[in-house]
């Protein structure tokens, strides 16, 4: 089939069984490989493993599973999910094994020989994309969920998956959809038309488009909590960068001394607050005329500011000469060594207080932290650029809508369709092999 076309060998993949290995690597009590096809296929690919009676659905049972050379390579716990109430929407075969790496590398060879193919990553997901199985808001969300580095950006994933999102974004298009309708109406059929009714649906364009806006911003916040938020502490040597980072992670990571340029390189670590996750980073203090090694240092620490969704801009309290005006965060250090004078100052000049000896300021600074890289998260929030830029796509096609209103019917409809079509989009209606390619190979082989 060498010359056949891609949509053809798309097909002819879809076909196949495909296998994978979807526990984690390494040593541990279970283990899991699973499979998934067409049932036909399937059904071959099992009577060459498990011998015995066929398998029941959604039931798990204790197999021998079988080498290629007949010898049995473990007991199973062996479950058949038949499709389409399946994770693909396919048959799927799981089978519980011990958690020997060794033990599950044989077992896929064993599928692979009894004829199925190794999965490519993400591919039993884009399969349940394919069948129907999930949208791609939830095809993304379980990307979300199995990257989350913390409790509150699984919630997130599991409000997209649950399909929160996807509610939302169906009832702004069905508001759409038919306000579209009657503005064309009013051009065809004038008489049964409530032109009071239409104008109060066109006066909710602007609500909705805000709506969309509001949305469309929280994206970096979703954005910190699926893949962390990444803090750096920056500013000149000795202004107690390294003290404050201990502080912040609760113990001794990076070494503390009163010479000048002890920090070299970029020290980091993460640590989860209040179920969000952060990587803080200490990095080498600023200064002129500095030896080879602590300029790299220093240009090191320069490119992890770069980088940073937070910079925390430190300074020793007792050196600071005015406001912090800038758009990172200003700390200035050994507040328990200023009189209450000095401190009413720094802080009506906007500084953050801190000393490790005085837990209350270290505490604020970290609610601080918190309230920047999630803000609320008991709201809805997008987490991927995509999903940003179909709503930004709908929000502004709402705009365009906006001033035609009912002199211009036929173009404010026109309009509105194509706000309803991003948001299609933004669902996954339609979508490109690139975009789906980009998304599934960010997933593991197994899932």
């Amino acid at each position: 089939m060498s010359g056949a076309s891609p949509e053809l060998l798309a097909a002819v993949r879809l076909q196949d069984v495909i296998a994978a290995v979807s526990s984690p690597p390494g040593r541990g009590a279970v283990g899991i490989v699973r499979a998934s096809g067409p049932a036909d296929s399937l059904d071959s690919v099992i009577s060459r493993l498990l011998p015995g009676a066929p398998l029941p659905d959604r039931r798990l049972v204790l197999r021998s599973l079988r080498a290629p050379d007949g010898s049995v390579l473990d007991r199973a716990l062996a479950v058949r999910f038949v499709g389409p109430r399946s994770y693909t929407g396919e048959d799927v075969l799981e089978l519980h094994l011990h958690g020997n790496p060794v033990l599950l590398r044989e077992a896929l060879r064993a599928l692979v020989l009894a004829g199925a193919r190794v999965a490519e990553p993400g591919e039993f997901t884009r399969r349940a994309l394919g069948n129907g199985r999930l949208d791609l808001v939830q095809a993304e969300a379980v990307d979300a969920l199995i990257r989350a580095p913390s409790l509150q950006a699984t919630r997130l994933a599991q409000r997209h998956l649950g399909g929160e999102l996807k509610q939302r974004l169906t009832a702004w298009r069905d508001e759409l959809l038919t306000l579209a309708v009657a503005l064309e109406a009013l051009v065809d059929f004038p008489e049964d038309v409530d032109e009071g009714q239409l104008s109060a649906g066109l006066g909710s364009v602007a609500a909705l488009r805000l709506q969309m806006e509001q949305l469309a911003a929280s994206t970096e916040r979703g954005r910190r909590l699926v893949d962390g938020c990444r803090v750096v502490l920056a500013g000149p040597v000795n202004a107690g960068k390294s003290t404050l980072f201990n502080a912040l992670l609760g113990h001794r990571r990076a070494i503390v001394s009163a010479v000048p340029g002890t920090t070299r390189d970029v020290v980091s670590e993460s640590v989860d607050w209040a179920g969000l996750s952060f990587r803080l980073e200490d990095t080498a203090g600023r200064r002129e005329g500095v030896d080879a090694v602590e300029a790299e240092g220093i240009s090191r620490s320069v490119a992890a500011e770069a980088l940073a969704d937070l910079v925390l801009q430190v300074r020793d309290g007792r050196a600071v000469q005015g406001p912090w005006d800038e758009p990172d965060f200003g700390v200035a250090t050994h507040a328990d060594l200023l009189d209450a004078e000095r401190r009413t100052q720094l802080e009506a000049w906007g500084w953050q207080l801190v000393s490790p000896s005085e837990e209350p300021g270290i505490e604020a600074l970290r609610q601080r932290l918190l309230d920047s890289a999630a803000g609320d998260t008991d709201e809805l929030l997008l987490h991927t650029e995509r999903q940003r830029q179909a709503l930004l796509q709908a929000a502004a096609a709402l705009a365009e809508a906006e001033p035609f209103g009912l002199d211009e019917p036929v173009l404010c409809a026109e309009a509105v369709r194509r706000s309803g079509t991003a948001l299609e989009e933004l669902a996954g209606a339609w979508t490109s092999e690139g975009v789906l390619d980009a998304l599934f190979t960010r997933f593991c082989i197994g899932k």
